[in-house]
Protein backbone atom coordinates (compact mmCIF):
# COMPACT_ATOMS: atom_id res chain seq x y z
CA UNK A 1 0.00 0.00 0.00
CA UNK A 2 2.85 2.36 0.84
CA UNK A 3 4.46 1.57 -2.53
CA UNK A 4 1.29 2.64 -4.30
CA UNK A 5 1.13 5.92 -2.39
CA UNK A 6 4.80 6.62 -3.10
CA UNK A 7 4.25 5.82 -6.78
CA UNK A 8 1.34 8.25 -7.03
CA UNK A 9 3.35 10.92 -5.20
CA UNK A 10 6.29 10.53 -7.60
CA UNK A 11 3.94 10.60 -10.60
CA UNK A 12 2.30 13.76 -9.25
CA UNK A 13 5.64 15.49 -8.84
CA UNK A 14 6.66 14.45 -12.36
CA UNK A 15 3.37 15.76 -13.79
CA UNK A 16 3.78 19.10 -12.00
CA UNK A 17 7.39 19.40 -13.17
CA UNK A 18 6.42 18.59 -16.74
CA UNK A 19 3.57 21.12 -16.61
CA UNK A 20 5.98 23.84 -15.51
CA UNK A 21 8.52 22.87 -18.17
CA UNK A 22 5.84 22.86 -20.89
CA UNK A 23 4.06 26.08 -20.04
CA UNK A 24 6.78 28.37 -18.71
CA UNK A 25 9.80 27.75 -20.93
CA UNK A 26 10.12 28.93 -24.51
CA UNK A 27 11.81 25.89 -26.03
CA UNK A 28 9.34 23.00 -26.54
CA UNK A 29 12.05 20.40 -25.98
CA UNK A 30 12.23 21.18 -22.25
CA UNK A 31 8.73 19.80 -21.77
CA UNK A 32 9.69 16.63 -23.61
CA UNK A 33 12.53 15.69 -21.28
CA UNK A 34 10.40 13.72 -18.82
CA UNK A 35 8.29 11.87 -21.45
CA UNK A 36 11.41 10.95 -23.42
CA UNK A 37 13.14 9.61 -20.28
CA UNK A 38 10.03 7.60 -19.39
CA UNK A 39 9.91 6.15 -22.92
CA UNK A 40 13.62 5.29 -22.82
CA UNK A 41 13.14 3.70 -19.39
CA UNK A 42 10.20 1.67 -20.67
CA UNK A 43 12.19 0.42 -23.64
CA UNK A 44 15.14 -0.44 -21.40
CA UNK A 45 12.97 -2.36 -18.92
CA UNK A 46 11.42 -4.53 -21.63
CA UNK A 47 14.60 -4.92 -23.71
CA UNK A 48 16.68 -6.01 -20.72
CA UNK A 49 14.08 -8.59 -19.71
CA UNK A 50 13.55 -7.17 -16.21
CA UNK A 51 9.81 -7.43 -16.86
CA UNK A 52 8.37 -9.99 -19.31
CA UNK A 53 6.94 -8.50 -22.50
CA UNK A 54 3.27 -9.46 -22.11
CA UNK A 55 0.06 -7.52 -22.65
CA UNK A 56 -0.60 -7.50 -18.91
CA UNK A 57 2.77 -5.87 -18.22
CA UNK A 58 2.80 -3.62 -21.29
CA UNK A 59 -0.55 -1.91 -20.65
CA UNK A 60 0.51 0.23 -17.62
CA UNK A 61 3.60 1.44 -19.48
CA UNK A 62 1.53 2.39 -22.53
CA UNK A 63 -0.89 4.31 -20.32
CA UNK A 64 1.90 6.19 -18.53
CA UNK A 65 3.67 7.07 -21.79
CA UNK A 66 0.41 8.22 -23.36
CA UNK A 67 -0.42 10.41 -20.37
CA UNK A 68 2.98 12.08 -20.30
CA UNK A 69 3.20 12.66 -24.06
CA UNK A 70 -0.39 13.95 -24.06
CA UNK A 71 0.42 16.30 -21.19
CA UNK A 72 3.41 17.57 -23.15
CA UNK A 73 1.16 18.39 -26.12
CA UNK A 74 -1.51 20.13 -24.06
CA UNK A 75 1.14 22.06 -22.16
CA UNK A 76 2.59 23.38 -25.41
CA UNK A 77 -0.89 24.38 -26.59
CA UNK A 78 -1.43 26.28 -23.35
CA UNK A 79 1.95 27.99 -23.76
CA UNK A 80 0.99 29.13 -27.26
CA UNK A 81 -2.35 30.48 -25.99
CA UNK A 82 -0.60 32.37 -23.20
CA UNK A 83 1.87 33.84 -25.69
CA UNK A 84 -0.96 34.89 -28.02
CA UNK A 85 -2.83 36.51 -25.12
CA UNK A 86 0.33 38.43 -24.21
CA UNK A 87 0.71 39.62 -27.81
CA UNK A 88 -2.94 40.70 -27.90
CA UNK A 89 -2.45 42.70 -24.67
CA UNK A 90 0.59 44.42 -26.15
CA UNK A 91 -1.30 45.25 -29.35
CA UNK A 92 -4.21 46.65 -27.32
CA UNK A 93 -1.84 48.93 -25.39
CA UNK A 94 -0.25 50.17 -28.63
CA UNK A 95 -3.59 51.37 -30.00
Amino acid sequence: MIDLIIGFAVAGVLFMTEYILCTKLKNPLWGGIIPIFILIGTIFIFASGKIPFTTKNLFPFVVVNTLFFGDWGTGRDKYKKLQQAEINKMKAKDM
